[in-house]
């Protein structure tokens, strides 16, 4: 709250000529009292946007009845300020409601209106009694504005109902507002005088009607749908069909389906998805090639297009069966490019085994995505009489190509493919097909492929030392010349436990490579095993050896280190300190909390923060 002496400062500054001075006086006003409610009104009529916004934000933060008394005469005036003072109004809530119900009564049409839209944007504690009289104002947008509030307050009851029907046979701007709040309402008591604007008036009464209708869950809304689409034109049709679809429609309404069709040709998106969702649930097969088209057309780099496009290859699959889709392959050529290779990618989705020929002739065949969508099918149907085509396929020149067949191979698990993938392999430059196939050569043959690892390249050996469970291999590649390899199967001796591994890790920490004994480092902690070692790489030239090996003395031996893990408190580096502080939090004590007092000194922020969290947790 405001003193007295600097609200009447702030009040004075109002009307000065700066304007900055006037924003930021409007502005601070948001905690004066009373006092300052009729200055912060003026300045809604102030020359300069940017005051009126503040002031008007003012008003709603200091609230309360006197403020919306105030602001409500303000309803009469300019555009600008009328705005502003529905705006205060309206966020005030409920303690201005009392005071809209006069308006209820004035002569200006457009304030009754304003008290009818203000009555429906607050809700809270309107008495809607006094509503019901405005349905008959003689103005007709005081009547529409009635209409919307009664739809707004969602106080459904068959007494609003009756009320609202009545304004149903009005004058077509009040009648849309009608059924747009019994919509609202879902006011099923008054499906029947809905239903029976569907059947008869102007064509956009009828319009709105079905569309109504169609946000009504019931029975009755279901009946008086199913029956405008039986006995009505084309546009009535449509329309009820949709708002059929978003009631819910039934396996067995197979009576919708052409004109289900017609909407997925539209150009509104909203009818789209409304016939994509019936097609899906009446399963109509008849709508596979059009859905596959609409799929194949859109661009996924928008995200509506993501969103859509999802939805309709969801569709796609639960209307599809294998006959449909290699019917469609060996049959409709005049599919667009995009379109086919999604085919395509549909047939291995589904596992379609009919259409393993269609796809090892495209396989074979000249444009590159077709092949790509080919053997990605393949490798979802992984069938043995499909080998042959992908063995010759691996001679390929496209490296996404080859991984495809490369991973199907591997899936299959023949090892007739073996020499071909081996053979493969020595010449590849693509690194994610080298990783690919040493997978799947450690899986077809691994005593073969690893007889002969010394003729391998640094790439394919980096991938064995990653990929390879033979322990004795991995610490032979622990020595390996290459530092890329080593790395990897350091990394790797972390999966095994043995003396041998614990003995080769403690040798790796004295490795003139800070990468290699951070790794090392790393692989203890991860084992979850102590060495001694660990307490000298406390200790290396290395920040990151020493942040790592300060967590894995701490996770495995903590307790009995605390003087060591303590004196890392004080490293030169405050990464390390950081992770000192993590370790010893964990473990806890009178001892440790002694220990990080100082650090609420430290000249790093982080540090400082790190070690109150910690103190604070002890």
């Amino acid at each position: 709250m405001l003193q007295t002496k600097k609200l009447y400062s702030l009040i004075k500054k109002l009307s000065g000529a700066d304007v900055s001075d006037r924003r930021a006086a409007a502005t601070m006003l948001s905690e004066g009292d009373e006092r300052a409610i009729y200055p912060l009104i003026k300045a809604l009529f102030d020359s300069n946007a940017a005051v009126q916004d503040a002031a008007m934000q003012s008003l709603i933060a200091i609230g309360g009845e006197m403020v919306a008394y105030m602001t409500i005469p303000v309803l009469r005036k300019g555009p600008a300020q009328r705005n502003a003072a529905l705006v205060i109004l309206k966020e005030l809530g409920n303690v201005t409601v009392p005071l809209l119900y006069d308006l209820l009564n004035d002569k200006d049409d457009d304030i009754r209106k304003f008290a009818l839209d203000l009555m429906g944007d607050i809700k809270t504690g309107v008495v809607i009694d006094k509503i019901f009289p405005l349905l008959k104002d003689p103005n007709p947008n005081v009547r529409a504005a009635a209409c919307r509030s009664l739809g707004l307050l969602n106080e459904s009851s068959e007494r609003i109902v009756e009320h609202l029907e009545t304004a149903l046979h009005d004058e077509e701007w009040v009648t849309f507002a009608a059924l747009e709040a019994l919509g609202k309402m879902k006011g099923k008591e008054a499906v029947g005088a809905i239903f029976r604007l569907c059947t008869g008036g102007s064509s956009v009464i009828r319009y709105a009607a079905l569309e109504t209708l169609g946000k009504i869950p019931s029975k009755e809304s279901k009946e008086a749908l199913i029956y405008c689409i039986k006995n009505s034109d084309d546009f009535t049709r449509g329309v009820a069909v949709k708002s059929l679809v978003s009631l819910g429609i039934e396996p067995d309404m197979v009576y919708i389906s052409d004109e289900l069709i017609k909407m997925l040709n539209n150009a509104d998106w909203e009818e789209k998805t409304a016939a994509i969702e019936g097609l899906r649930i009446l399963k109509e097969k008849r709508a596979i090639e059009m859905l596959i088209e609409l799929a194949g057309s859109m661009d996924t780099s928008y995200p509506e297009d993501e969103e859509r496009y999802r939805i309709i290859i969801d569709s796609i699959t639960e209307i599809s069966d294998c006959e449909s889709l290699v019917g469609m392959l060996r049959q409709r050529s005049e599919l667009r490019f995009r379109s086919k290779a999604l085919l395509v990618e549909m047939l291995g989705k589904l596992k379609c085994t009919e259409a393993i020929e269609e796809l090892i002739s495209l396989l074979r065949g000249s444009f590159r995505d077709k092949r790509r969508g080919a053997a990605k099918a393949l490798v979802s149907i992984a069938d043995e009489r499909c080998v042959d085509a992908l063995i010759e396929a691996l001679n390929d020149d496209d490296c996404h190509m080859k991984l495809q067949v490369v991973y199907a191979l591997h899936k299959i698990g023949n090892v007739r493919a073996y020499g071909s993938i081996v053979r493969m392999l020595k010449d590849e430059k693509c690194d994610d097909v080298i990783e690919e196939t040493v997978q799947a050569l450690l899986y077809l043959d691994s005593e073969s492929f690893l007889k002969d690892i010394g003729s391998y390249s640094v790439v394919t050996k980096k991938y064995i030392a990653k990929y390879c469970n033979d322990v004795q291999l991995i610490l032979k590649l622990t020595r390996d010349k290459n530092e890329n390899v080593k790395v990897t199967a350091v990394q790797r001796l972390s999966s095994f436990k043995s003396k041998g591994v614990e003995k080769r890790l403690e040798e790796v920490l004295k490795d003139p490579n800070p990468q290699l004994r951070k790794v090392a480092v790393m692989g203890f902690n991860q084992a979850g095993t102590f060495s001694e070692a660990l307490l000298s790489a406390m200790h290396d030239m290395d920040m990151w050896v020493r942040f790592y090996a300060v967590k894995a003395v701490a996770n495995s031996k903590g307790e009995e280190y605390l003087r060591e893990l303590i004196a890392a408190l004080n490293d030169t580096e405050a990464l390390v300190t950081l992770g000192a502080i993590d370790a010893l939090a964990k473990i806890g004590g009178v001892e440790i909390y002694n220990a990080l007092l100082p650090l609420r000194d430290h000249p790093d922020d982080s540090v400082r923060l790190k070690a109150e969290e910690a103190i604070q947790s002890l």
